[in-house]
């Protein structure tokens, strides 16, 4: 590149270079190869041809610093989110695990006014039973639903985050008499 060099310039010298190298390589005339970088060189006569090179360079270097300096953030973003998922997915084996060691039975303690200890036997059973199969709840809409944790996806994590608020403000309310009438009340 020369200084003051247009752009259209230093397309010419690096089009003819290649048609050099094209025409050793395929052993066709320099002519045809001149020809073919010519043809191949025109959709992009005039898009910045009137640009000095230097110019242009210096413009195509910072878009390339600028696409490197997205493309690490872009990495960096991706990092992060595994990382957020690899936790999120070691918390919900080990609070499986303690499903599976009988731990709403133990949140629930004993019945409250107007429950039997059957019907908490059969909640404390039934989510033994669930998280024995490995099934997890997601809420969504307003909906409970159960999905297998091994299947779970990034995209589940508002749902069983939902699922996991739901339960604990129950359990919360549950201990702290919220739910339903008061004594004398």
């Amino acid at each position: 590149m020369q200084k003051n060099q247009r752009v259209d310039e230093l397309a010419v010298e690096v089009l003819a270079r290649q048609a050099g190298a094209r025409a050793k390589q395929t052993e066709e005339p320099l002519e045809e190869a001149l020809e073919t970088g010519r043809q191949i060189g025109e959709p992009y006569d005039g898009l910045h041809g009137d640009e000095r090179a230097e110019r242009w360079q210096e413009d195509l270097a910072q878009k390339r610093a600028r696409e490197r300096k997205r493309e690490q953030a872009e990495a960096r973003k991706r990092a992060d989110q595994a990382v957020v998922w690899e936790r999120f997915m070691r918390a919900e084996f080990r609070e499986l695990e303690k499903r599976k060691a009988g731990q709403l039975a133990r949140l629930l303690g004993e019945p409250l006014a107007g429950e039997t200890p059957a019907a908490l036997e059969r909640l404390a059973s039934q989510d033994r039973r669930q998280a024995q199969e490995g099934l997890v709840a997601l809420m969504s809409g307003g909906k409970v639903s159960y999905k297998r944790v091994e299947e779970l996806c990034e995209g589940d994590m508002p749902a069983r985050t939902a699922a996991n608020r739901l339960r604990t403000t129950w359990l919360k309310e549950r201990r702290d008499g919220w739910l339903g009438p008061g004594p004398g009340g």
